[in-house]
């Protein structure tokens, strides 16, 4: 698909699609079968080489990509469950309920879970807190269809319709589609910035955000595990910006006549 917006934007990274299929792509790059990893450095291959990755339940790599990528969700099942997700995001073994199992738990991970786990990763004031976002505030979905796809726009053929368009873009390219994006949608607030994995920016909340009637952008890589996990591929200076499909579709339409023929964008170029 050729792209009004990319065209005018001009990105340094490459524009990239969320999608479901029951099809494998021919050539894709997947994770091997059971491997925990963080999605977001398979991310970071199709936005800076243009590769095709795809994804399925054995290959999403870990219990929030599981939810980020439409697959359900793992937080109950994986690692003691919900009562282990919930003191890992606050405090950690300071907010185990049961701190002997929990230390046995996290004593036979690898070194690096082995201390978030033991220390928390203090994403909420507390385990009550991060029980909430587990259990009610993070959108879960469980899409039928096998596979979870991302590669480029560019790439993206007629009989395809994905769920999410992700910009990757710098503080002044993303400045301009904050701006396009407030230029056709009511009110105010137009771009939500939701506490959650990279992935679920990319997914979760963005199918949330597509049964809106008038759906808003979703603000990524403000996952700071993730930006560890990406640090060597993706420069820390880059944010994600993920929009429903029919958002996209007027955003396309609007980016025609609208802010990139403004003098003021045209001066910062």
């Amino acid at each position: 698909m050729n792209s009004n917006i990319v065209n005018k934007l001009k990105p340094a990274l490459e524009t990239v699609v969320l999608l479901r299929s029951e099809e494998k792509p021919t050539h894709a790059t997947q994770a091997s079968p059971g491997k925990y990893y963080c999605v977001m450095s398979l991310f970071a291959q199709a936005v800076t080489q243009g590769k095709t990755v795809v994804f399925d339940r054995d290959t999403y790599g870990c219990p929030g990509a599981c939810a980020g990528l439409g697959f359900g969700t793992a937080y109950d099942k994986a690692l003691g469950g919900l009562e282990t997700f919930s003191a890992f995001f606050a405090k950690g073994l300071e907010d185990a309920s049961d701190k002997e199992t929990y230390k046995a738990m996290a004593e036979k991970t690898n070194p690096h879970v082995r201390r978030k786990l033991l220390e928390g990763e203090r994403l909420y004031c507390s385990k009550e807190r991060a029980l909430t976002w587990i259990t009610q505030d993070l959108p879960v979905y469980d899409f039928p269809e096998a596979y979870r796809v991302i590669k480029p726009l560019a790439e993206l053929t007629k009989d395809e319709t994905p769920d999410s368009v992700i910009f990757t873009v710098n503080p002044i390219q993303l400045s301009a589609l904050i701006t396009l994006t407030g230029s056709i949608r009511d009110g105010v607030n137009d771009t939500v910035t939701p506490q959650g994995g990279a992935c679920q920016m990319l997914g979760a909340y963005v199918y949330k955000e597509a049964e809106s009637k008038d759906p808003r952008a979703v603000l990524g890589m403000i996952d700071l595990a993730a930006r560890i996990n990406v640090r060597k591929i993706l420069p820390d200076t880059v944010l994600t910006y993920a929009v429903p499909w029919t958002l996209f579709l007027r955003l396309e339409k609007e980016a025609e006549e609208g802010i990139f023929n403004s003098p003021l964008w045209i001066d910062l170029q």
